[in-house]
């Protein structure tokens, strides 16, 4: 790498931090695969846990709660299908333009009359074996290989994440939702020992759930805290280099089409961790007229009530998941970067 001509400099830093976050996210994958699996695997046990519950409820309010459950589980796995649709056909266009504008850029410098640029390469950088026609293709096999690999691993790593985070924010909601249901109707204003009973089973289930979303909160921040960390930093480099590029006067087309693409991939893959880790911090946490506040507390026992109360203080703090020792994952973080 020519470290005296800037243009290549910084086409090989675009290429050096998206390789090397791949490999980042590649390690964690590896490194912490039984607790990927453990958190995915948690999640299914959730939503599983649900589905039975609505097979073996009867009477006019539990088919009033299944069917909200369940149209809501269907809601949100709805969604996640269409943001990994979309996310997916972002990454594939977006290495399809990166794979194809060098041998673009090529060809219309021959047809320009200027033939004296050397062979076009998908991934800049040291190319030993372009004194040949067959070190040339061999190299650029090898370069299309890893950047399908590459991006292969991007795409896993973060539709990972954004589904667990998608998932989350759906089950804090089904969670508020069961919450609101604790006291009943509450038509009569009677005390009822059968709907003490009935509510404290349903105050226990709200906190065994509660409990499981927390730890799965907490795994996903241990797993993506330093990955995020070191992304929001490449990120922001990123932006600065495609925004001095921006500014050369000899800019091809088919350069300005690829740094532009490039760019755009980068902020909307980031605002999706943002859009999602701050709608997951929203949810996590009930104000005053929300879940548990909201339940017929005014037939239920003193005792009860105590035990909602203690609900509540546990359902009302907000839990936030962190990109590095500094940044938060929320729409706050993703407007400084911008």
């Amino acid at each position: 790498m020519a470290t005296d001509d800037p243009k290549k400099l910084l086409s090989c830093f675009s290429v050096f931090t998206f390789c090397a976050m791949g490999l980042l996210k590649l390690s964690s994958l590896l490194i912490y695969q039984k607790r990927w699996r453990s958190l995915i695997n948690k999640a299914s046990m959730v939503e599983s846990y649900y589905l039975k519950k609505n097979e073996s409820q009867n009477g006019k309010e539990s088919e009033e709660e299944n069917s909200f459950m369940t149209d809501h589980i269907h809601l949100y796995t709805k969604h996640f299908h269409s943001v990994s649709t979309n996310l997916s056909r972002i990454y594939n266009f977006t290495a399809i333009i990166y794979m194809v504008s060098p041998f673009i850029e090529h060809a219309i410098q021959i047809c320009s009359g200027n033939n004296d640029h050397k062979y076009p390469h998908i991934l800049q950088g040291w190319a030993p074996l372009d004194f040949n026609i067959f070190g040339y293709f061999f190299t650029i096999v090898t370069e299309a290989v890893a950047a399908i690999y590459c991006v292969i691993i991007h795409k896993t790593f973060d539709l990972t994440v954004i589904g667990l985070m998608i998932f989350i924010r759906g089950q804090f909601a089904l969670l508020h939702n069961l919450s609101t249901r604790i006291g009943g109707r509450g038509n009569n204003l009677l005390l009822s020992k059968r709907r003490d009973e009935l509510a404290h089973g349903r105050i226990k289930e709200c906190h065994k759930i509660h409990l499981a979303l927390l730890r799965s909160i907490k795994d996903l921040g241990e797993f993506v805290q330093s990955i995020l960390g070191i992304y929001f930093f490449v990120a922001t480099l990123t932006l600065c280099s495609v925004a001095v590029q921006l500014q050369w006067k000899h800019l091809s087309t088919t350069q300005l089409i690829s740094l532009l693409q490039y760019m755009c991939a980068n902020l909307t893959q980031l605002f999706l961790f943002c859009y999602y880790g701050d709608a997951v911090c929203h949810k996590s946490s009930v104000s005053l007229g929300e879940g548990p506040f909201c339940t017929a507390s005014w037939c239920l026992s003193a005792k009860i009530r105590r035990e909602l109360v203690i609900l509540c203080v546990g359902m009302s703090q907000p839990r936030r998941i962190f990109a590095g020792p500094f940044n938060t994952l929320d729409l706050h973080s993703f407007i400084q970067v911008i």
